[in-house]
């Protein structure tokens, strides 16, 4: 019976196999010894026994219960053999025998991390974590007068410019007074309006020289300065942690490290009259803090400011002297390289100029200090993305605004959001939805958004046109808020929303 049926296999078509190797298997049928000879061909799918087993079992006309020991013994004899076949065709030349050894181990030291190198780290790494230390050391009060000291240079500069440009304008406007007043008096001599319109051409070259010649200077202040408050800000943390810390056993660290970061630096201290001095300023903002809690069973707590100002006045600091350091400079100095990031949303068109609206005043306003952290914001603008369409965001890196770390430049289109309705799938909106995630990705936990969906108010804005869009904005981050809870972010914990700096929009 065996050998008819093994026959009968060799016949068959669907095996399609080849006499290269032999299963062999001794089975008990009803008081018959059965023995079985099917040629497999190696290597054999191991994903495919169970499909062979099953074409044994028919071909042979086997009865069910033998099929578990088939099936055992066939992957057994497969496993065996795909093992054989694969270690006889690998045959390695003596000759090459290094070579292969030595491409085994490079490749096996790349992909295993604990042989990896170590990362190159750049400049920037360096100057980061120096900057970081000191400004939770003693040093802070250095650090933050090393950078008060060097921003009141460009500050100087600045003023002079614009001291030197409002002279030149106010002669200029003289002379072409006396210009105008001699051309109405000789209206029929077409030499006085030659001469009219070079001056004209020699005023606006003369304002050009001068505006260039003094960015150029102040361009120039700016690269010395970083270069040299990077280098003091390494050498300071070198002196100040590592020649300290090699010099000291690991008790005396540890003590040293304790005492560090409770001590108090007198200096910092603002006089309670140049507080109110400064806070005086401040009374035309409105302002008013809320705490809520949202979600249904982990309820979340977040802290909700409501802000009515202009976005240039928010981000400027309130207190500039060279002799008193800001505190609202303190907290942007201490959380800059942290995990408790601020940011806000600003508005822009999609053919956006940086030397017109809200983006020159945001560019005149991070030129008054150098930019010791990141690029100036110039070339930030610069490289944003082209093509950009209403809901598109870029970003640009700050450590000179008040209470600003990254700005998220939002692309709206203007006509489309002065409409009275627009609904939650606006793709103004679904950018503001995108900014939160990438906020919550990137432990930016404080962030501004701007509360109708525009900086000024116009006169189509009525208190009810305030109120629906509002009333949609608050909505829509509501939601955004309660979903931020599945991004496995960072928590915002602050929320702030900017309203136009007008008082009706709060009192009516």
């Amino acid at each position: 019976m065996a050998e008819e049926a093994k026959r009968q296999v060799d016949k068959s078509k669907d095996l399609d196999l080849v006499n290269d190797n032999v299963f062999k298997i001794q089975l008990r049928i009803q008081n018959n010894c059965v023995k079985l000879e099917v040629p497999v061909h190696l290597p054999y799918p191991e994903m495919r026994v169970p499909e062979l087993v099953q074409l044994i079992i028919t071909s042979f006309k086997l009865p069910l219960y033998v099929e578990e020991e088939i099936a055992e013994k066939l992957e057994e004899f497969v496993k065996k053999g795909n093992y054989q076949v694969r270690i006889n065709s690998v045959r390695i030349d003596p000759d090459k025998m290094e070579e292969r050894i030595a491409a085994w181990e490079k490749a096996f030291t790349e992909e295993t991390l604990q042989y990896n190198p170590p990362e190159v780290v750049g400049d920037s790494e360096v100057f980061a974590e120096a900057y970081h230390a000191l400004v939770h050391s003693p040093m802070l009060g250095a650090v933050l007068r090393k950078e008060s000291a060097l921003n009141s240079t460009i500050r100087e500069m600045h003023r002079l410019k614009y001291l030197e440009l409002a002279t030149l304008t106010e002669r200029q406007t003289k002379e072409m007074s006396s210009a105008i007043a001699s051309l109405n008096q000789n209206q029929n001599d077409t030499s006085t309006t030659r001469d009219v319109n070079a001056l004209a051409a020699l005023h606006f070259d003369d304002i050009h020289l001068v505006r260039t010649r003094w960015e150029s200077l102040i361009e120039s202040e700016n690269l010395k300065q970083k270069r040299e408050f990077r280098d003091w800000i390494v050498g300071t943390y070198e002196q100040f942690y590592i020649q300290n810390e090699e010099s000291l056993s690991p008790n005396q660290e540890r003590k040293v490290k304790k005492k560090h970061s409770v001590r108090f630096d007198d200096s910092l201290m603002i006089s309670y009259g140049d507080e109110e001095r400064h806070s005086a300023s401040d009374d035309n903002m409105l302002q008013e803090s809320f705490t809520i809690h949202l979600g249904s069973q982990m309820k979340q707590m977040y802290n909700i400011r409501l802000l009515s100002c202009h976005p240039i006045d928010f981000m400027r600091f309130k207190n500039e002297s060279s002799r008193e350091i800001s505190p609202q400079r303190l907290q942007t100095a201490i959380s800059l390289y942290s995990t408790d990031i601020s940011a806000v949303v600003q508005l822009v068109e999609p053919d956006f100029s940086m030397y017109s609206g809200i983006t020159k005043d945001l560019i005149q306003l991070c030129q008054q200090t150098t930019e010791f952290h990141f690029d100036n914001v110039e070339m930030q603008l610069e490289s944003r993305p082209n093509d950009l369409k209403a809901g598109d965001f870029f970003v640009t890196r700050h450590s000179n605004l008040n209470g600003v770390h990254v700005i998220f430049h939002l692309v709206i289109d203007r006509q489309a959001l002065n409409k009275l309705e627009i609904n939650s799938r606006d793709p103004v909106i679904l950018g503001l939805r995108n900014i939160l995630k990438t906020a919550c990705l990137h432990d930016i936990t404080t962030i501004t958004i701007p509360a109708l969906l525009a900086h000024e108010m116009v006169e189509f804005m009525t208190v009810q046109w305030c109120n629906r869009r509002a009333e949609l904005v608050y909505k829509c981050v509501k939601g955004f808020m309660i979903e931020m809870t599945s991004w496995s972010g960072a928590d915002m914990k602050n929320l702030q929303f900017l309203a136009p700096k007008v008082r009706s929009f709060f009192l009516n």
